[in-house]
């Protein structure tokens, strides 16, 4: 597939990309952990919001919802216990020291990862639910990346700037702060024994473990945070690998309400700055 890299920039394939990647910041800088947990860019048209806000596709209906613009406001709560409801997107963000106080990790969930991914405690009984619900299905997940810092999303956002520029790195990756991974409770799931990390699929929700995910995840307490189409709400490009532990409860409402968890958090858990 090929990609612009702007609007009326060069033509990127992934390969090129990846080349750029390796050239740019290499392992010395990322180091190797860290750099096979990064997703290449995934592939989308350059969302209008970028020359300019856009309203929300239907504002009547949900009012609380934002425009996709960047800011740095400070996010509502406490990550240590307000982990589920907290708004995090292109306006709210986490400090530099803001983190969950403690982290296990995800193999006390019995589930398998490469790259030492640590979640909050909180999560640990319903993913190892998900996890053995996933084995029966014969579609088996794994967790490719969890808890991430805000030093280490400051690298990783900065490695997508020197790849593809930094208008396009703000639709695939979250600017410092910005990212639900720093709660705890956001997760990169992957299909067990895959050779590929999902975002080397042409579309990972549409293999075995992603498209059970997509049907089943929420029964467990997990969201998709970025789904397919969405854009213009989520403010992010369709992440099918990208899910969110907020419990079965929340879960089960948002699910049931039909809209993006980034819809559902700030129609009922609104940010200090409104809409």
């Amino acid at each position: 597939m090929s990609r612009a890299a702007g609007r009326g920039g060069p033509l990127l394939t992934r390969r090129d990309l990846l080349r750029a990647a390796g050239v740019a910041t290499g392992t010395a800088i990322m180091g190797p952990t860290l750099a096979r947990a990064v997703p290449p860019p995934w592939p989308l048209p350059v969302p209008t919001w970028l020359t300019g806000p856009i309203a929300s596709a239907d504002p009547g209906s949900i009012a609380a919802l934002p425009v996709c613009r960047y800011r740095d406001e400070p996010a509502v709560g406490d990550p240590d216990t307000d982990w589920a409801t907290m708004v995090l997107d292109t306006i709210h963000r986490l400090g530099p020291d803001d983190r969950p106080r403690r982290l296990v990790s995800v193999r006390k969930a019995g589930i398998a990862s490469e790259l030492g991914a640590r979640i909050i405690p909180a999560a640990v009984d319903d993913l190892r639910a998900l996890h053995d619900a996933s084995v029966e299905a014969g579609a088996e997940v794994a967790i490719r990346t969890a808890y991430r810092s805000y030093a280490q999303q400051a690298t990783v956002f900065s490695h997508w700037v020197a790849v593809s520029g930094e208008r396009h790195a703000r639709t695939i990756s979250a600017r410092p702060g910005h990212s639900e991974h720093q709660l705890g409770s956001a997760l990169d799931f992957s299909g067990a024994g895959d050779p590929r990390a999902p975002w080397d699929h042409a579309d990972w929700g549409r293999t075995a473990p992603g498209a059970w995910m997509r049907e089943h995840a929420w029964r467990f307490g997990f969201v998709l945070s970025y789904p397919k189409g969405m854009t213009d709400r989520t403010c992010y490009a369709y992440e099918p690998w990208h899910y969110r532990y907020v419990g079965r409860h929340l879960a089960q409402a948002i699910q049931g309400s039909g809209l993006t968890p980034r819809e559902y958090l700030w129609a009922t858990f609104p940010g200090p700055t409104g809409a």
